[in-house]
Parts: structure tokens; sequence; C-alpha cells
């Protein structure tokens, strides 16, 4: 996301929850809607909907807490996924390397 900058200021976000947390939920709306623009068009409807289950996980979780440990359980879902196919196509890889004859 090369045209996107966010320079996070946790103690603006924080004190924007407190006191108004509707004008909170827009702006990280907003925020969110900036990020989305700036990926490239083919990741728009992937980005979108890791989103909506983000929403969704936090809604549902009840308490911050169990958000967090909802969203990181997800996280953790997909990176043994990714894990698992980084190891199938370095197998693949191998298998490829060994059809290969050795030059002299």
């Amino acid at each position: 996301m090369a045209g996107f900058v966010f320079d996070f200021d946790f103690d603006h976000w924080r004190e924007l929850a407190e006191k108004d947390p509707a004008a909170f939920f827009a702006a990280r709306k907003a925020l969110l809607e900036r990020f989305i623009q700036s990926a490239p068009s083919r990741m728009d409807a992937d980005l979108r909907s890791l989103q909506e289950m983000v929403d969704l996980s936090r809604a549902e979780a009840g308490t911050p807490d169990i958000a967090v440990g909802r969203l990181m359980g997800m996280l953790g879902d997909h990176l043994g996924a990714l894990a698992g196919h980084m190891r199938q196509l370095r197998d693949q890889s191998d298998q490829l390397a060994a059809l290969i004859p050795e030059r002299d």
C-alpha cells in the first residue's frame, strides 16, 4: 500500500474512543477505507472480507480481551496454513530440482 501513510498516535485514538465513541468508529471506518483503497484493486474483496471477519469477531467476543484472543487465533490459523503451503512449495521445488540433470 505504497500510497498509504499512517502515522499512528495511540493516545489520540484512545482519547477519541473514550470521549466520543461514535467519532472514533467513524474515523476508524474512514481509515480502514483509505487503507483498502490504497491497495491494488485485485485485493479489494479480500481486504473487505477480512475486515468483516475482524468486525464480526470483535462484536461477538463481548470484551476486548476475548476479541484479541479470537483474532490472534485466526492469525495463528492463517499463519499455520501459510506455513503448510510453504512446505508444499519447497517440496515441489526440491522434486523439480531433482529432475534437472547436473551439468559438468
